[in-house]
């Protein structure tokens, strides 16, 4: 063990052109950067949590969008209402609609999608929910007095990104007065947060 953590270390070291000097003392730094490498390793791995990618069945080229170009590329649709989690709480949120994004990029005609968020969490949304409640991929909420006290939104400004605490920066959004009342604790996994990926189940 101690020759292949050397064997590591030595190889680190010159890689970056470093003067390095092996002693048995050193072996106690080794589980910090033993964890760091594969940190760093699953990290290359992770989706970008900037964009979104689409999914277009196999042997197809993946599309990826940034959320400049999904605010650019498509007409933004306001939904005001409340969430599962925010109690009476209503709140205007404003983006895509989820079947325009699926209609450009041509896998409308599936029956079932994967929505998945930045931690690998899946959930599937039929066409049928999707025609019938029409959500959309929120990138933005309205501003409130609070965010322009906190500096999130300037005097003049209507519309601010949403924060990773708010479920963004893309947070799949429903019309939650027009679900059936099942789906308030039974589907409440179609309202993902911090969107990375669509595709076809």
């Amino acid at each position: 063990m101690l020759f292949f953590l050397q064997s590591i270390r030595t190889s680190i070291f010159r890689q970056n052109n470093l003067p390095f000097r092996w002693s048995r003392n050193s072996v106690a730094i080794w589980p910090i950067l033993v964890v760091s490498l594969f940190s760093a390793a699953a990290k290359a791995q992770a989706p970008d949590p900037e964009t979104l990618t689409i999914g277009r069945g196999t042997g197809t080229t993946e599309l990826v969008y940034t959320i400049d170009q999904l605010r650019d590329e498509f007409t933004l649709h306001e939904r005001v209402t409340a969430t599962p989690w925010s109690g009476q709480k209503v709140i205007s949120f404003r983006g895509p609609m989820l079947k325009d994004i699926l209609a450009k990029n041509n896998i409308s005609g599936a029956n079932e999608f994967e929505v998945q968020a930045y931690n690998d969490f899946l959930a599937r949304v039929t066409a049928v929910e999707i025609d019938a409640y029409a959500p959309i991929l929120a990138l933005e909420q309205q501003c409130v007095d609070a965010d322009r006290v906190s500096g999130l939104c300037s005097a003049d400004q209507t519309y601010r990104p949403l924060s990773v605490e708010d479920g963004g920066p893309l947070y799949l959004i429903w019309p939650l007065k027009d679900l059936p009342p099942s789906y308030v604790i039974g589907r409440k996994s179609i309202w993902v947060w911090f969107v990375v990926a669509i595709r076809p189940a």
